[in-house]
């Protein structure tokens, strides 16, 4: 009897997740940051603010994906640590402050990368690409990121219904979740 019920509630849950995956549209329409040729012709970018541009987009892929690969590592150094059969509570406070640490960086990537355009782009050429965001952001819905997508939480559907195996966004989602 017992193991029937929790059969019922599993095939239940399972029932609900897949609804649940099924509501959602099976695939958005993800906006395109604007290219560079884009900007240049649209707020009127000089041949060297485009130079400028282009290597400040570079390093920062550089150093967003470090920023992500040690950021992955610290939250499986945080799940080895949570799940070791005697907790060390002084390591597992050590490695969420790694983790909270990481995610600050991030943060403050984009602020710096944020004030390093601002400092690259003339007042009127700031007020042309802020309208240009907002008319691409009016045009492919109130949450347009730069092209970015935001994921449910892990552990909001099954395995493998979020996107495919590997798909860089997992390492988005807080562990344990």
């Amino acid at each position: 009897m017992k193991n029937r019920i929790i059969a019922v509630m599993g095939l239940a849950l399972l029932g609900g997740y897949a609804g649940l995956a099924a509501a959602q549209p099976a695939t958005a329409a993800r906006p395109s940051r604007p290219d560079l040729p884009t900007l240049q012709r649209e707020i009127g970018l000089s041949d060297e603010q485009a130079a400028q541009m282009r290597r400040l987009r570079s390093e920062e892929r550089k150093q967003a994906i470090r920023r992500r690969a040690d950021l992955a590592i610290a939250r499986m150094e945080l799940e080895e640590a949570l799940d070791a059969p005697s907790v060390d509570e002084k390591l597992v406070g050590t490695r969420v402050r790694a983790v909270s640490d990481l995610q600050a960086a991030e943060v403050r990537a984009r602020a710096d990368r944020r004030l390093a355009m601002r400092k690259m782009l003339t007042p009127e050429q700031q007020a042309k690409l802020k309208q240009l965001m907002r008319e691409r952001g009016a045009a492919h819905g109130a949450g347009w990121r730069g092209g970015r997508s935001r994921r449910p939480a892990r552990g909001a559907m099954p395995e493998g219904a979020g996107g495919p195996p590997g798909d860089p966004g997992e390492d988005r989602a807080e562990p344990g979740r």
